[in-house]
């Protein structure tokens, strides 16, 4: 099969900063006021009366699919093609002010009078089901659960547009907090004060084919080189030297250059060290920079996982998104290549390379 060229062309974003490519400069900078997303006006970015019983999640979801489709000159979707754009959603709580309510009417009051309505809005597909419904798509759609869910679902994008199946696939990830998560996760963390920190949002981008954004004349963020979602936790405890990041080199025959630069976030530091040696050991290069953003979008877990990855794409476009990391102010320098790296608690690991665009170079 021959090889496809995929590329970036629209990106979304909503959080507890704002909406929007300015808003996520403005955030990274400090120079932000925050609002809870329970009290994000959502009639202001949608038509609510269409997801009245919608969680939280399922809005923000719409709206930051709503936001990439427009930025790829691709809202509203046509109708005679609708069949043909794809939604993969990673997420990791579901709709968790929903599944609360519901779980809660279980155990504490009568299991009969429990709504069908609740149950409905908190499985983890719901947000993706709305975006389908609400935005006019009809084309392929899931969702993926668990961690480096919005890395997946980008490696499973290439794979659907690379057999036909769609043309253009949204692809981003949503999850919001809620107290009994606060608590929950604040018992196990090593950094319980992130939980609320940025906690809450959705992000997606466009992905499809080079050929099929050239037809159609569309802006071009970045092109994507290689994904690629591993699990080396074993590895690590065997103190292995093996790196997920030579595996996405040797499966993509990339070679790190010089000026490259890596843009990581974990959620637990020391075993995250260990992680991250295996793919810096990569990087034999003294140019390089190596930005982590844990700390900027807090425990967001699929959002901060999508912002991350949209901070990757959008970086290679234009230095602006960087500059408010000191690693990279002290570079000084524009960057070609982004290596966007995600470790979890739970083992799992990913990457992706992104690479700025050049008409011609293909």
């Amino acid at each position: 099969m021959t090889k496809t060229n995929f590329v970036i062309t629209g990106v979304g974003l909503l959080g507890d900063w704002g909406a929007g490519k300015e808003n996520l400069i403005r955030f990274l900078s400090g120079d932000c006021s925050h609002t809870p997303i329970e009290k994000v006006d959502f009639d202001a970015y949608i038509d609510t009366s269409l997801v009245r019983r919608a969680d939280y999640i399922s809005r923000c979801a719409i709206t930051a699919a709503k936001f990439a489709l427009e930025d790829a000159g691709l809202f509203p979707v046509c109708k005679e093609k609708s069949n043909r754009v794809g939604i993969i959603l990673g997420n990791v709580n579901g709709g968790v002010h929903y599944s609360v309510e519901y779980h809660t009417s279980l155990v504490i009051g009568d299991p009969k009078l429990a709504s069908p309505l609740l149950f409905s809005e908190s499985v983890a597909n719901a947000a993706a089901s709305h975006i389908c419904t609400t935005l006019g798509i009809h084309g392929y759609s899931t969702t993926v659960p668990g961690y480096c869910g919005v890395m997946q679902a980008l490696q499973f994008g290439t794979e659907l547009i690379q057999q036909g199946a769609i043309d253009v696939c949204i692809i981003g990830g949503a999850d919001v907090n809620h107290d009994f998560l606060t608590k929950a996760y604040g018992a196990c963390l090593p950094n319980p004060e992130l939980i609320t920190a940025n906690f809450g949002g959705s992000g997606f981008l466009i992905l499809e084919s080079l050929t099929h954004a050239m037809q159609r004349k569309a802006k071009i963020y970045a092109q994507l080189e290689g994904v690629r979602v591993v699990t080396a936790q074993y590895a690590i405890a065997r103190r292995c030297e093996v790196s997920p990041l030579q595996g996405l080199l040797c499966e993509t025959n990339i070679e790190l250059k010089d000026h490259d630069c890596l843009i990581s976030a974990s959620y637990e530091e020391e075993d995250s060290l260990k992680r991250r040696e295996l793919f810096i050991k990569a990087f034999k290069h003294q140019q390089r920079i190596d930005i982590d953003c844990s700390d900027s979008f807090g425990y967001g877990f699929s959002a901060a996982e999508a912002f991350q990855v949209i901070l990757g794409a959008l970086g290679v476009f234009s230095s602006d998104y960087l500059t408010s990391f000191k690693e990279f102010a002290n570079a000084k320098r524009c960057i070609d290549r982004i290596f966007v790296m995600r470790t979890t608690l739970a083992g799992a690991n990913a990457c992706a390379l992104f690479s700025r665009y050049s008409p011609g170079k293909d």
